[in-house]
């Protein structure tokens, strides 16, 4: 019932996902990532660091050059689903996950947030999907 169609719905995860982990700077559990550092801290509130992105100044997200942002983006639509996730920046994830700072874990991929969107709009897709039929006779299981 759910097809490539459907799963083009990926680039609507992946932003949702980046919002909830580089704009919100909520981990893979929904809580905020823990501080800095006193030093680091205070270089990266005062843009004291190379290559800084200064809009992340201010924040506890795992973010400093937008490098790992930027590389977080959909991979591949398939017939069966989709793929997003950092191909370049691998090593920075598991990293950031070894210092408290996990944005995505092997047995949870996606925030409760977001894979309750995903979930929600797969139960909207199927539904209109199953109006289109009529008529008819039908075995489930």
């Amino acid at each position: 019932m759910i097809d490539k169609k459907f799963f083009k719905i990926g680039a609507n995860v992946v932003a949702r996902f980046r919002e909830h982990t580089f704009n919100k700077a909520l981990d893979i559990n929904g809580r905020k990532f823990k501080g800095y550092s006193a030093k680091y801290g205070a270089d990266k509130r005062g843009n004291k660091l190379k290559r800084q992105a200064t809009e992340f100044a201010n924040s506890t997200a795992p973010v400093l050059s937008s490098d790992l942002l930027r590389d977080w983006k959909l991979r591949k639509v398939t017939d069966s689903g989709f793929s997003f996730g950092t191909v370049a920046f691998g090593n920075k994830v598991k990293h950031l996950a070894k210092m408290g700072r996990v944005i995505s874990k092997e047995n949870k991929a996606l925030p409760d947030s977001v894979a309750k969107y995903l979930m929600d709009q797969a139960d909207k897709y199927v539904k209109k999907e199953l109006g289109k039929i009529k008529g008819g006779r039908f075995n489930i299981g």
